[in-house]
């Protein structure tokens, strides 16, 4: 009797084991945690199991590694995108605010500056945009523009009040250009000038291209208009200019005064557009 007794333990014992790691181990995972390993040989019907769930996790940091370094490339919110949803051609019209942003005189400064030297500044400068955009107002810096960039926001699972965060998203960027300019002068070089340009609007948006090279990005008549708005800027003396449609959707807090309408390229008409009050 004692030795049958001590037997059903053993055997207890012997599943209990497995089982109790699988279920902290999956526990776990579920919170985020995947440098998790089962180091438990066993020459039952748990060793293709517990070799099951290991190269599950080992899969699951593979896909990790890959989101991280696609995100790395084209943004977290378009990696996530794109791995959710079917990459074939095409996209979906959806609205949002378009905000292109540029370094003023850039070629005249490369001419006076090292390779290294602009390198380094464009990271500088690029790296502190971004995290204004991504990180403090929930938009997506979609491509770089060599000294500049075009950046969406309203894409993703809350587009609402787009137009609001891309101008609060502005202004700050306008504002941490001081403190930039700031470190610039203590390295002995020259202050650092941009042009930011704002529209809304319906575009396609979606993966762009030919099968074996992909582009996930915003295609529409609005794109190419706050790009020129963007280039406005330049001609009217002001960091920041965005357009009707965008100034429709703002808050009454927001201040701003419009500017008389401006004739640009591939529009037929003029546009108005408005400026932000001191």
């Amino acid at each position: 009797m004692v030795f049958g007794f001590s037997s059903a333990w053993m055997v207890g014992q012997l599943v209990v084991e497995p089982v109790e790691m699988l279920q902290q181990a999956a526990r776990a995972v579920a919170a985020g945690n995947l440098n998790i390993h089962i180091k438990l040989l066993r020459a039952d019907e748990f060793g293709p199991l517990i070799d099951d769930f290991n190269d599950m996790i080992e899969e699951l940091r593979d896909k990790q590694r890959l989101q991280e370094t696609f995100g790395r490339h084209v943004g977290q919110t378009a990696a996530q995108q794109i791995l959710q949803r079917d990459p074939s051609l095409g996209g979906v019209e959806q609205e949002l605010t378009i905000v292109f942003a540029d370094i003023r005189n850039f070629t005249a400064r490369c001419a006076v500056s090292s390779p290294q030297q602009v390198v380094t500044m464009l990271n500088l400068f690029l790296t502190e945009m971004v995290r204004i955009v991504e990180q403090e107002h929930g938009g997506m810096v979609n491509k770089f523009l060599g000294d500049g960039f075009m950046a969406l926001f309203g894409v993703g699972d809350d587009p609402h009040n787009h137009a609001a965060k891309a101008v609060a998203a502005a202004q700050k960027m306008l504002l941490s250009l001081q403190f930039i300019n700031s470190d610039l002068a203590k390295q002995g070089q020259a202050p650092l000038a941009m042009g930011i340009g704002i529209h809304t609007g319906s575009v396609v948006l979606g993966s762009i291209g030919s099968p074996q090279r992909l582009e996930y990005t915003a295609i529409g008549d609005p794109v190419n208009v706050a790009s020129r708005i963007e280039s406005l800027t330049k001609e009217l003396g002001t960091p920041l200019l965005l357009s009707a449609a965008t100034h429709k959707q703002l808050p009454s807090t927001i201040s701003t005064q419009e500017l008389p309408p401006q004739q640009v390229k591939g529009q037929p008409h003029p546009i108005i557009v408005y400026c932000l009050k001191e």
